[in-house]
């Protein structure tokens, strides 16, 4: 009976695994067949052992009532598919069942609760959908209970606390909910408990604290709510406490101080608060302690100096303040040390160079302050050193050469003064070197060319002087290099061409002289090239035109002249195009048609000539045109009514000829739609025409007026614009986005400023803007603009109002007596 109930079983599963029972053979002993056993006496069939075989099938075709001394069935990690059939509650001898790691989906039937003799149960790893049934609770003899990994629903059954002889219990990586129930409590033979990775609510039950024996407690990853009981304290058995990511609040018990066996305290992704008890320092086995992104105060307690053992040290995110206790450095075990993210004062203790061992140390997001110790120099294990957003002072210690091992160095966005030493050229495994936005000074040193595994190099927004070394050509992995708002000189060195992997090349707001060098055209995988705000000279390198993966250009505010080069149009990936402000001359490329993926193009303030090409009209992507404050000659093309993205056009200051175009009604623009404002326009010979045609010569004063109130009036929406965009950008760069477009439109009305070039003049245009009965005084302060030059090329101070003009506000047209 039971070698024919197994021959039928065979024979429904698929070929290959038919293949693999070959021993399983009518007529043959059946107690010789591959995972079978016998009892002796009565050679009857008392286990099934197939674990890893390969098979592939169904339990619906094995007649379990024709097994009924089988006290043993293993069929994990195979490919059984389909339910668990209920007939499997007929084993009432089975002591071990274990269908674990196959796809079997359904539910776990009610009849599993005739097998009273059962001391082990493995379902994990499976399909299994539905909840646990009640009836779970009748197998009293259950010492290990596996159900995780499955799609397991509901609560957690109450009769689970009959389970008095259970050492463990897995009900992880499933989407049980509801709360955990008393009576798990009663569980007193538990020894490893796992809840983690469900939809649990509710809080922790205090009857948790009778588990004595229990020495695992994962309840992470749920939606626990509550404190974390002062009964906790009572599992003095316990080495792995695992709470984290869960909505737990209140302060951590001081009761965790009785947890001696402790090693490893996971509190973090919480919403606890108060201060880190004193006794913590009490849990001298403790290797790992993560009590990470909490809402914790107070003072980071010395006795945390007593965990010897410690290995991991997370109490970044958290609210802590005062000063980092000298005593951390008798962590000499430490290896992970993340305090960032808190609001931490007062200087890095000169004692931190004790800890050897450390890889990781996070300091960064406080308030820190004083020097950079020089004993940072003798964490010689040292991978990970972040040190940034803080207010650190004084120069980089030189014996930060000695961190061989050191792959990140981010030292940004602090106070830090003096040179980069030298000994920065000795960390030769360096990855990522950020010192960006600081006060050094100096050189960027020679050195900096032996980093061959750099891929990130930040020095820009400091004080930093003199050439760009020729040794940066040696970076071989460089693929951010940023170098921007410095006062850095001389030529943009050959040896840039060297780096094929750069994708961000940011020089600008620099002092650099002499060409763009024709080797940059063998960036090949540039993406931004930002070189304005320079003093560059010569022509664009037609080699530019290799840069097929380049978005954005920015070579502006510069003394670039000769033609922009046909070259231009092969940058089809292009989508922000900036020439603005240079000595350009010659016609505007019909080349630039191709770049369909453009979205701004700024041409204006050049001596480009000849007419605005008809391929203009091809750039359908186009946001943003400004051309003005050129030479261009000409009718303005029809085609650029094709422009059906288009917000602003500016076409001003040129000597454009002809009727505007009726496509130009077909551009729905939603600024300043501006050949000029509301569709009238200034020709460069200062007469006011309309629609082609001349209207009437008028006074210089008017054209004062009319030109300043546009520029504040641009100013003010592209401001607004960048403030309404701000939840798509992070503060950096919100703020370069605000200067990069007021720097923009001071230089494109450079002329208008010019014009106001005294206080007297000042004073007599804003009196007579509040003449005007509708204008109010904060409009009069935002129509007009002082300013005092040094050099031409200076731009002025500008003084606008930004706080809360409504476009209904500002008048349709310039406060000025016609």
């Amino acid at each position: 009976m039971e070698a024919a109930a197994l021959l039928a079983w065979k024979a429904s599963l698929d070929n290959q695994s038919q293949s693999l029972l070959s021993s399983w053979v009518v007529g043959s002993d059946h107690c010789n067949w591959i995972g079978i056993g016998c009892k002796k006496a009565g050679r009857v069939i008392t286990h099934i052992d197939l674990e890893s075989y390969g098979l592939r099938g169904t339990l619906s075709n094995l007649n379990f009532s024709s097994l009924p001394h089988l006290l043993s069935f293993d069929l994990t990690n195979n490919s059984v598919y389909g339910t668990i059939p209920s007939p499997i509650g007929s084993l009432w001898r089975l002591t071990h069942l274990s269908l674990s790691a196959n796809r079997l989906s359904g539910t776990i039937p009610p009849e599993i609760g005739q097998l009273s003799n059962l001391k082990t149960l493995e379902l994990h790893q499976n399909q299994i959908g539905g909840s646990i049934p009640h009836e779970i609770g009748l197998l009293i003899s259950l010492i290990e209970l596996n159900l995780y990994s499955n799609n397991l629903i509901g609560s957690i059954p109450a009769s689970i606390g009959n389970f008095s002889n259970l050492s463990t219990l897995y009900l992880y990586d499933n989407y049980l909910s509801g709360s955990i129930p008393e009576e798990v409590g009663m569980l007193r033979s538990l020894i490893d408990l796992e809840l983690s990775i469900n939809k649990l609510t509710g809080t922790i039950p205090t009857s948790i604290g009778y588990l004595v024996k229990l020495t695992t407690l994962y309840l992470d990853d749920n939606h626990l709510s509550g404190s974390i009981p002062e009964e906790v304290g009572m599992l003095r058995s316990l080495v792995d406490l695992e709470l984290s990511t869960n909505n737990l609040t209140g302060a951590i018990p001081a009761s965790i101080g009785n947890l001696a066996n402790l090693t490893t305290l996971y509190l973090h992704n919480n919403y606890l608060s108060g201060s880190i008890p004193q006794e913590v320092g009490m849990l001298r086995s403790l290797v790992d302690l993560e009590l990470s992104t909490n809402s914790l105060t107070g003072a980071i307690p010395a006795s945390i100096g007593n965990l010897a053992n410690l290995t991991t040290l997370y109490l970044y995110n958290n609210h802590l303040s005062g000063s980092i206790p000298q005593k951390v450095g008798m962590l000499r075990s430490l290896v992970d040390l993340e305090l960032s993210t808190n609001n931490l004062t007062g200087a890095i203790p000169t004692s931190i160079g004790n800890l050897t061992t450390l890889t990781t140390l996070y300091l960064y997001n406080n308030h820190l302050s004083g020097s950079i110790p020089q004993e940072v120099g003798m964490l010689r294990s040292l991978v990970d050193l972040e040190l940034s957003t803080n207010n650190l002072t004084g120069a980089i210690p030189a014996s930060i050469g000695n961190l061989a091992n050191l792959t990140t160095l981010y030292l940004y966005n602090n106070h830090l003064s003096g040179s980069i030493p030298q000994e920065v050229g000795m960390l030769r495994s360096l990855v990522d070197l950020e010192l960006s936005t600081n006060n050094l000074t100096g050189a960027i040193p020679a050195s900096i060319g032996n980093l061959a595994n750099l891929t990130t190099l930040y020095l820009h927004n400091n004080h930093l002087s003199r050439s760009i070394p020729q040794e940066v050509g040696m970076l071989r992995s460089l693929v951010d290099l940023e170098l921007s708002t410095n006062n850095l000189t001389g030529a943009i060195p050959a040896s840039i061409g060297n780096l094929a992997n750069l994708s961000k090349l940011y020089l600008h707001d620099n002092h650099l002289s002499g060409s763009i060098p024709k080797e940059v055209g063998m960036l090949r995988s540039l993406v931004d090239l930002e070189l304005s705000t320079n003093s560059l000279t010569g022509a664009i390198p037609a080699s530019i035109g290799n840069l097929a993966n380049l978005t954005t250009l920015y070579l502006y505010n510069n003394h670039l002249s000769e033609s922009i080069p046909q070259e231009v149009g092969m940058l089809r990936s292009l989508v922000d195009l900036e020439l603005s402000t240079n000595s350009l001359t010659g016609a505007i490329p019909a080349s630039i048609g191709n770049l369909a993926n453009l979205t701004t193009l700024y041409l204006y303030n050049n001596h480009l000539s000849g007419s605005i090409p008809q391929e203009v009209g091809m750039l359908r992507s186009l946001v943003d045109l400004e051309l003005s404050t050129n030479s261009l000659t000409g009718a303005i093309p029809a085609s650029i009514g094709n422009l059906a993205n288009l917000t602003t056009l500016y076409l001003y200051d040129n000597r454009l000829s002809g009727s505007i175009p009726q496509e130009v009604g077909m551009l729905r623009m939603s600024s300043s739609s501006s050949l000029e404002p509301y569709g009238t326009s200034f020709d460069t010979y200062g007469r006011y025409t309309q629609r082609g045609r001349h209207i009437k010569p008028w006074d210089e004063r008017e054209h004062k007026g009319r030109l300043t109130w546009q520029a504040e009036k641009s100013i003010k929406y592209d401001m607004k614009k960048v403030i309404e965009d701000s939840a798509v950008v992070d503060e950096e760069k919100q703020k370069q986005l605000v200067f990069h477009r007021i720097r923009n439109h001071i230089l494109k009305y450079q002329k208008a400023y010019q014009i106001l070039q005294d206080d007297t003049e000042y004073n007599k245009l804003r009196g007579e803007v509040l003449a005007q009965p509708y204008v109010s005084y904060r409009q009069a302060s935002t129509k007009c603009v002082t300013s005092h030059y040094s050099k031409p090329s200076a731009p002025p101070p500008v003084y606008i109002d930004i706080s809360s003009d409504s476009e209904d506000e500002d008048p349709e047209e310039p406060p000025f007596d016609e």
